[in-house]
């Protein structure tokens, strides 16, 4: 279930991004996901890549002091945990956390 640009700005919103980063996230969350929110990559050497996001499992070694909550790979596809766990790590790191990020 691939999620239509509207539907993923209303999950951005509904996660509280930003209004001024709604932009960068959809772009960001298209060259990671193609807004497909149960994208999985167990290929990632970092321990697989979840979401909407790709958020990959790195960020589980992140405990509750450094992001607010350890990551919860079988909870990443669900669009909305997907995306305020991606904005955890965007207020931490800024959008350097994604590969894709020079498409911003």
């Amino acid at each position: 279930m691939v999620l239509a640009e509207p539907r993923l700005r209303e999950v951005l919103r509904a996660a509280g991004w930003p209004r001024d980063e709604l932009d960068n996230a959809v772009t960001i969350a298209f060259h990671e996901s193609r807004w497909n929110p149960r994208a999985i990559n167990e290929d990632d050497p970092s321990g697989g890549s979840y979401g909407l996001f790709q958020i990959n499992g790195w960020w589980k070694y992140f405990g509750e002091d450094e992001i607010g909550e350890r990551f919860d790979p079988v909870l990443a596809v669900r669009p909305l945990y997907n995306a305020r766990y991606a904005l955890r790590i965007w207020r931490k790191c800024g959008w350097t956390a994604w590969s894709t990020a020079h498409f911003i």
